[in-house]
């Protein structure tokens, strides 16, 4: 098949399934009540978050080119741009599947090692997750009596909670038999070596476990802390400027914007009803609370703001994957002195 329309058909079929993803997410609506309910949306607001998401996807590239640089690597800053857009498309259809293709990514065209590159997106992560949490118990113990109602109106919620209680435990123990299971085959592989298996291996291991520990030697520990804080700043504000766009929340407030980003976070212990998304849910039961109406006021706000980002992801993620071969067609990363065997993206 040939090269280029080989990569035309990946490039569609990723639309395809971005748009299969958008209609299944919405399917369920009233479209009548919805279209009354948009019908005064100020969309001046609605570009003006698609233009702050597009800085915060921006500033997760240069926060990643942080953690690369450590390891000797100068990669394109329009190359960890495509790719972070790419992981979201890619994230679309299987949750976290965003990070290892854009691995692949920088792999192809940067020449960077696809386990080291892999520890740097853990770490990424991993800060994200400690923001999350830290504004989480502090914006969920002040509104203690808001979540409280949002529960006690949902009974779906508590009998979530209790139903990951009762597995915790036993999921605990399986997860640690089969990361000590994972760990034991690893080392017998490495002890024996047998076919060269146990270097590659171990090769592989060193390199993500460098990339995992590059934030330890950061050059600019002090900007990484603030694209960190940014980014997670941006998907709150953009909630809050996504208030402006209604005259049925134009009177919430940053601490509504802030509850509703929050709660939404971790909307995945939420049953999705009537096919809805989990995040759309937690985010029309939230404004319930503040007195917007379910339906179709809540619902309307839900479908622009989470459709605005999934309508982006799939153009941007789809243009980058058209346009990350063409733009690096001669373009040669330069090489790194004592460059370590590197893992094919394909």
């Amino acid at each position: 098949m040939d090269t280029k329309l080989k990569k035309g058909l990946k490039i569609a079929a990723f639309f395809a399934i971005g748009l299969l993803l958008f209609w299944l997410a919405y399917r369920g609506q009233d479209i009548g009540t919805l279209i009354n309910a948009l019908g005064d949306t100020r969309w001046g607001w609605i570009v003006a978050i698609a233009v702050f998401y597009l800085t915060a996807h921006y500033s997760r590239a240069a926060r990643w080119r942080l953690l690369l640089e450590p390891s000797g690597y100068k990669p394109r800053s329009i190359n960890l741009f495509m790719s972070v857009l790419v992981m979201y498309l890619s994230n679309m259809a299987i949750p976290r599947s965003g990070e290892v293709l854009r691995c692949g990514l920088i792999a192809k065209y940067e020449k960077i090692p696809f386990a080291k590159s892999l520890g740097t997106v853990v770490t990424e992560r991993i800060a994200d997750l400690a923001i999350v949490l830290v504004v989480s118990v502090v914006v969920i113990a002040s509104q203690w009596g808001l979540v409280s109602d949002m529960i006690a109106a949902n009974p779906g919620i508590l009998e979530r909670i209790q139903l990951i209680k009762s597995y915790i435990v036993p999921i605990i123990l399986i997860l640690a038999a089969l990361t000590a299971a994972g760990i034991w085959m690893i080392k017998t592989a490495i002890r024996r070596n047998i076919f060269g298996i146990g270097d590659k291996i171990n090769g592989i291991w060193h390199q993500f476990r460098d990339g995992l520990t590059t934030i330890l030697h950061l050059k600019h520990r002090t900007l990484f802390i603030l694209h960190s804080l940014y980014i997670n700043f941006v998907y709150f504000y953009a909630v809050y400027l996504g208030f402006k766009a209604f005259g049925f929340t134009e009177h919430l407030t940053l601490a509504t914007g802030l509850m509703v980003f929050v709660l939404a976070t971790f909307g995945v212990i939420v049953p999705s009803p009537g096919g809805m998304g989990t995040w759309h849910f937690i985010v029309i039961e939230t404004l319930a609370m503040y007195g917007v109406k379910r339906d179709p006021d809540g619902r309307a706000f839900a479908l622009v703001i989470h459709g605005l980002q999934d309508i982006s992801f799939i153009i941007l993620g789809s243009l980058s994957l058209l346009l990350m071969p063409v733009i690096n067609k001669d373009y040669n990363p330069p090489a790194i002195q004592d460059e370590e065997t590197n893992i094919p993206s394909d």
